[in-house]
């Protein structure tokens, strides 16, 4: 009975004040729908690959390795022979070597470019829980030419997922599928479509060259540092031969580390970034804190139309415990309906959010976030109660009715969290336009290449005599301009190697350096300038066609490798060197260019022609009717590729794909920056509509002694301004420090300009102007008459 006069009393109290309640709960939905959104991501982001039963024990190895002295270069990958020589470590109680190629997959009339084509060893469906469908997880893999499909792929290629002992074309070769998997999780590092049997490649171990990842799991998994050591004393056994001048170590990390907290170079996918989520936790902490901070607000503001109501329930015998549990009542109403409008309106915007942060996050994927909404409803109450609860309940009963009301009571705090507000509103305004600026920054970049306008076909199909055939159809049409080839992407070399037998160096010396085998053309389709040397001839190409011990090979050095070899560009031409075994001479000098993320300096680099394999066809077209030239190219392809897909992308994906994170934590601040402030802005609409209202029969008053509606607003307006301004005080050097901090992590950025910090104190002041301002003219243009009949 008495619970059911408290819902009856708070309802009323509620309902009597609608403007108060629906900026409470509009607020608070907000909040919790932005909380639940990220709640979802982060969960998503900080159990990667922890659903594996045996997650504590697996590990993947990298390789470090450089010249002595030198910083050590860190890779996911490791050499063949790796995994071969591990196997009777008695740390180890199983192990597999996972290779990723671009694979074409074929059945019937269906043939894709599939890039998550995984090849792995038998035990690798008992180490991951990767569970099967159909199969047996112990011998889907045990034979050559062998491959387990997941279950989106199944149906794609075969319209069902009963699909074991049927077979499918990989590369032209058939393969038996033995197994049916279950989509990959989202929070899982190895993502793949096709898991092959890695005896199907047929490879050499070796040590040479390091192309493999490497993964291990441990008999207990106190033993990493063990296995570190055993690791350490074969690698140095197996490269001994080059120990004097290079250090190599191989190096146990456990799975649940690789997505957020992995250095390795070349990993699977690219990894999480930390201070991102940190960001996005404090951002979700923030917006359900503004919400229920405005609860307070308006909640302690509104405490004169409840002293008196306080006062005679006091006098009427209730007590404070009564009194607290009528206002957290009241709270509780306004969070549950709060409640469940935010997860109504998170519903709604996940799928969106989904594309936002190009995931696939489901509502109803783990239980914890019912236990976290459930922590949400009892936090927001008691945070957004609590306080205004214990404020009124103070109020002195004696005193209330002879109408001392301590309205003043509480406008401190008050004003500090409305400060606080517009703090991270200002805050988030300002990372906003600095992130936007260093992307911005980053698109109009002038990398020393062609980006715009490349298309970027698949080579790993074609042999010598088929590209040059190729080129030359491309060639004839008047869409295309140039055409070449390129074994990585131009925008994203990788290639490790390492030069020596350098004409005028001592005989011992070498140097680690990034290389790329290339087309012919290379240099001229993308638009990379030579400030020394000259262009290949077709002798040249010859020379290196032989493919023998009389093969000679022809190198294109950047600036930062010829500085670094203490050359100017004219002194290198002509010099002669070995690059992995590769013997020649230099015959330009390349402009330095940007060859991967603006976050490195530009490090040296050798371009050089070789025809063995191309991972990437690239054609410069001129920009105009490109959708008639596309269809011109996909004719030619499937002249040369018939059966095979014509699947085809820009270079500027490939670019903008290695700011995937920034350009994604753009968005984010974009979006969550407006919903700070637009929830800091419903508590100042509700706290200026409450002080206009206060102040009713002074402003009456005014108007009547000659006050204009400007003067009005002025006087309702200063006070809120002036908290506005102290909030910039703080943000702008709090997030001036922040951001310049993000910056320094990319050797190329911008700069922060004092327009940053104009544009966020003129966008802070403006809005919290506006808002006032509303409810200012409003209270203004009232009639002085009614506003002093108003008491």
């Amino acid at each position: 009975m008495m619970w059911n006069n408290y819902l009856i009393t708070s309802t009323r109290s509620l309902t009597k004040r609608k403007l108060y309640t629906l900026i409470n709960i509009g607020g608070l939905a907000l909040g919790i729908a932005c909380f639940i959104l990220l709640f979802l991501f982060l969960q998503n982001e900080w159990t990667y690959d922890r659903f594996h039963k045996n997650a504590n024990e697996l590990y993947r190895i990298n390789l470090k390795y450089g010249e002595i002295d030198q910083p050590l270069q860190d890779l996911a990958l490791t050499p063949s022979a790796l995994a071969p020589a591990i196997k009777s470590f008695p740390e180890i109680k199983a192990q597999t070597r996972v290779y990723m190629p671009n694979m074409q997959v074929a059945n019937g009339n269906k043939s894709f470019n599939e890039s998550r084509f995984l090849y792995a060893e038998a035990p690798f469906f008992s180490m991951f829980s990767f569970p099967l469908i159909e199969g047996n997880a112990a011998t889907a893999l045990n034979g050559p030419n062998m491959v387990v499909v997941t279950a989106s792929m199944a149906d794609k290629y075969f319209g069902t997922t009963n699909v074991t002992g049927k077979t499918i074309k990989v590369n032209d070769k058939n393969y038996l599928i033995t197994g049916v998997a279950k989509d990959a999780p989202s929070n899982s590092h190895l993502k793949f479509d096709f898991v092959g049997s890695y005896s199907s490649l047929g490879i050499e171990d070796k040590w040479g060259s390091a192309n493999y990842y490497t993964y291990v799991q441990l008999t207990n998994k106190s033993l990493d540092q063990s296995l570190h050591r055993q690791l350490t004393t074969m690698v140095k056994e197996q490269m001994g031969a080059v120990s004097d001048k290079y250090t190599f170590d191989l190096i146990p990390e456990s799975i649940k580390d690789i997505h957020l907290y992995s250095k390795a170079e070349n990993s699977v996918e690219p990894g999480g970034n930390l201070t991102y989520d940190y960001m996005l936790a404090i951002t979700a902490i923030l917006l359900l804190g503004i919400a229920c901070i405005n609860f307070m607000n308006l909640a302690t503001a509104r405490s004169a139309d409840r002293a008196k109501e306080v006062g005679v329930r006091k006098v009427m015998g209730a007590v404070k415990k009564e009194l607290l549990t009528q206002f957290l009542t009241e709270s509780a109403i306004i969070t549950f309906f709060a409640l469940i409008l935010g997860i109504t309106v998170a519903l709604l915007c996940l799928p969106r959010f989904n594309d936002l942060t190009n995931s696939h996050l489901s509502f109803f994927s783990d239980w914890k976030l019912s236990i976290v909404l459930l922590l949400v409803f009892i936090f927001t109450t008691l945070m957004a109660g609590v306080y205004p609860a214990f404020f009124l309940a103070k109020f002195k009963p004696v005193q209330v009715l002879k109408g001392k009301t301590p309205i003043n009571k509480g406008g401190g705090l008050r004003k500090g969290l409305v400060v606080f507000q517009f703090t991270a509103a200002a805050f988030f305004i300002i990372c906003t336009l600095v992130v936007g600026e260093q992307l911005s920054y980053i698109q109009n970049k002038n990398l020393g290449q062609e980006r715009s306008h490349v298309l970027v076909l698949n080579g790993s199909r074609f042999d010598s005599n088929t590209l040059a055939a190729f080129k030359t159809n491309l060639l004839q049409q008047s869409g295309v301009e140039q055409v070449s080839a390129s074994y990585d992407s131009p925008v994203s070399i990788g290639g490790g190697y390492g030069i020596n037998r350098i004409e005028g160096k001592p005989a011992n010396y070498s140097m680690d350096i990034t290389a790329m085998p290339s087309e012919k053309d290379y240099l001229q389709t993308m638009g990379i300038k030579l400030i020394a040397g000259e262009a290949l001839a077709d002798a040249d190409i010859q020379d290196v066609l032989k493919n023998d011990e009389n093969s000679k090979h022809h190198f294109y050095l950047n600036e930062s490798a010829i500085k670094k070899l203490g050359w100017t560009p004219a002194e290198a031409i002509g010099k002669a060197m070995s690059l992995n075994g590769r013997n020649g001479t230099v015959k330009g000098v390349m402009k330095d260019f940007h060859f991967a993320s603006l976050r490195q300096k530009i490090q040296p680099l050798i371009v050089f022609p070789e025809y063995n394999w191309f991972g990437e066809i690239l054609v410069k077209v001129n920009g105009q009717n490109i959708q008639h030239t596309i269809a011109g190219i996909e004719n030619s392809w499937n002249s040369y590729q018939p059966g095979k897909a014509f699947e085809y992308h820009f270079m500027d994906d490939d670019f903008n794909s290695l700011y995937k994170a920034e350009f994604q934590a753009g968005k984010l601040l974009n979006t969550f920056s407006s919903i700070v402030i637009l929830i800091s802005c419903l508590g100042l609409i509700g706290l200026a509509a409450y002080t206009a209202e206060q102040r009713t029969k002074e402003l009456g008053i005014r108007k009547v002694l000659g006050a204009t509606t400007g003067n009005l607003i002025v006087l309702l307006s200063k006070d809120y301004i002036k908290l506005v301004l102290i909030a910039l005080l703080f943000a702008i050097p709090l997030g001036g420090y922040f951001m310049h901090k993000w910056l320094t992590g990319f050797a190329y950025h911008t700069s922060m300009s004092v327009k940053i910090f104009m544009i966020t104190g003129v966008a802070a002041v403006g809005t919290a102007l506006i808002t006032v301002c509303i409810q200012s003219v409003k209270a203004a243009l009232k009639n002085p008459i009614t506003s002093l009949k108003s008491e």
